[in-house]
């Protein structure tokens, strides 16, 4: 293991509400299986000592990883300020001038984050912080704080300052901008604020392949599109996996059958399986449906053959790419006027719009579209 020689404290904060993610700490929302903190624990491990979490509820929960952890010193979810408040006052309580600070929600760090950060501020003495910068934007949260800055922040957020950009302006401060040591073409300081984010993590991470909805109102031809679609890809070779809303109660075993009565019983997950195929039947809570992006997370797991391209049919109204299917005699407006997932159409007639539009009877022309979109060839 590399060893560095400034080894300096550093506080990871995970004591926002998550409103996007459904109100849940994201710290503790897992990504393929594992919480999204334990991606920032490994990022630092062995390079950072000692780590606390900052953290405002769930003490259980949090207690279970085994660090210090530190509440916002002023109540009210006061926003990341508060958090680098509580991070200031615990490094001068263990007598330590420096501290780092990182959000609990960005899985893909660089590398050589902590060793740049610490490099650029013995390099420039007299400094109150340094931020990691990349992509044209500076990023304030992943940053390393002089302790004795604590006094003017506490100061700043009893005068009523939120923003991070506000209290830093006329702090002494360095940059590291670290587009050139990432190689990768997304962002290493992505953060995770939704479901869909959470969605694409699994792609950057190589666990999902990309996926598309079709969208369209009852009668313009979906399923019929998505038939032949996966027909045409099967024939060159690349596999689809698709995923369909029922808006009803659906039943896919027989009253009578053993899987149908294993169920009924309340085996769950129950799992039948033969020479030609297997299928899981899974029960739902009552009162709450399984989402979309719940779901999704399934290709990414065994036992589900891993797919070229997945597409989604009856979701609509949920935030993933979408390709619209029109018919103007079905009288019915069209979706994309609304929705700014939708990025094609496909139409028996003219369509006057800027986005990409095909013939919905040309398959050809649609499959070689989403082959070069998503290259999947």
């Amino acid at each position: 293991m590399e060893k560095f020689k400034e080894i300096i404290p550093c506080v990871i904060l995970a004591g926002g509400k998550g409103r996007r993610m459904g109100g849940k700490e994201k710290a503790l929302i897992n990504l393929l299986d594992r919480p999204l903190l334990s991606y920032i624990l490994e990022r630092v491990s062995g390079k950072v000592a000692p780590i606390a979490l900052n953290i405002n509820s769930n003490n259980e929960k949090f207690e279970k990883f085994g660090y210090t952890l530190i509440r916002d010193p002023i109540e009210g979810h006061l926003g990341p300020l508060s958090g680098i408040l509580a991070s200031l006052n615990w490094a001068n309580h263990i007598q330590k001038e420096w501290v780092m600070t990182l959000p609990c929600d960005t899985p893909f760090l660089p590398k050589n984050l902590i060793e740049s950060m610490v490099k650029t501020k013995n390099e420039n003495p007299g400094i109150d912080l340094v931020i990691a910068k990349s992509r044209g934007f500076n990023h304030p949260v992943i940053a390393l704080w002089k302790a004795d800055i604590h006094t003017k922040l506490s100061t700043a957020l009893k005068e009523g300052i939120r923003k991070i950009d506000v209290f830093t302006a006329p702090l002494k401060k360095a940059y590291v901008d670290f587009d050139g040591s990432n190689n990768s073409e997304f962002d290493p300081f992505t953060n995770l604020n939704s479901p869909l984010d959470l969605i694409l993590a699994q792609q950057i991470l190589g666990k999902l392949p990309p996926l598309f909805g079709l969208a369209g109102w009852s009668g313009s031809g979906k399923t019929t599109l998505l038939t032949k679609l996966i027909q045409n890809f099967t024939k060159i070779g690349i596999n689809v996996g698709t995923l369909k809303h029922a808006h009803h109660k659906f039943d896919i075993d027989k009253p009578g059958k053993d899987s149908y009565n294993l169920r009924m019983s309340g085996a769950r997950p129950m799992i039948i399986s033969s020479k030609e195929r297997f299928a899981l039947i899974q029960e739902n809570d009552e009162n709450e449906e399984t989402s979309l992006f719940e779901m999704l997370e399934m290709f990414s797991k065994q036992p589900i053959k891993k797919c070229d391209l997945v597409i989604v049919e009856g979701y609509k109204n949920e935030n993933i790419p979408k390709f619209e299917v029109h018919r103007p005699e079905l009288g019915k407006p069209l979706l994309f006027r609304e929705d700014n997932d939708i990025f094609a159409i496909a139409s028996d007639k003219h369509i006057d719009t800027d986005l990409p539009t095909f013939d919905l009877n040309n398959i050809n022309s649609i499959t070689d579209f989403l082959i070069q979109k998503y290259k999947i060839a």
